[in-house]
């Protein structure tokens, strides 16, 4: 009888955990440039969790809400092993030195918050083949100009595997620190 009952507790127990992340995509190799103008390359990031995003520092409208919610999510996730990394979508206009600027803007820890940019080709090479992420032309508008880009949150694993896509409202952000938190305990 007295084994029936833990078994019991142990079943209504199961129900409580979060299923397991899904392995979504593998996110392959590439290089490009960080806000410092060196060459930086995603195997710096194997073995850390990590967050992505994409932007452009001159974006009127979900890019600096975008920023300033990763700010917000490197304070609230005070791990040194996790990384976070923005990748701009507007290579011609956001060079390094662009690119710091906009860190610093962010109070941005560089060592865990790394801003990239390539050429053209490259950025949308990663962009498209490594994230599977959409990413469109320049779109003039009355006030300045716009481009196409994810505005989700991507957790990748320490194993380079893209694990979650997550939106930007307060569910999905909080949603995004609990698993942040699930997958540095399965290092």
């Amino acid at each position: 009888m007295r084994a029936l009952l833990v078994a019991a507790l142990l079943l209504v127990g199961c129900g409580e955990d979060e299923p397991p992340l899904p392995s979504m995509l593998p996110i392959h190799d590439f290089t490009l440039v960080d806000q410092t103008g060196e060459e930086f390359s995603s195997r710096e990031l194997r073995g850390h969790v990590w967050v992505a995003n994409m932007i452009f520092t001159s974006c009127p409208d979900i890019c600096p809400i975008m920023s300033s919610q990763m700010g917000n999510l490197t304070r609230r996730v005070p791990h040194d092993d996790v990384r976070f990394v923005s990748i701009s979508v507007d290579p011609a206009v956001d060079t390094p030195e662009v690119l710091t600027e906009y860190a610093e803007r962010f109070g941005a820890d560089t060592e865990r918050w790394i801003f990239l940019t390539g050429s053209p080709d490259d950025v949308e090479r990663v962009i498209t083949r490594s994230f599977r992420s959409p990413v469109g032309d320049r779109v003039e508008m009355d006030e300045g100009y716009d481009i196409l880009h994810s505005s989700r949150f991507m957790l990748i694993d320490q194993h380079m595997t893209l694990r979650g896509l997550y939106d930007r409202d307060r569910d999905g952000l909080d949603q995004l620190q609990r698993d942040i938190e699930r997958l540095r305990e399965t290092q």
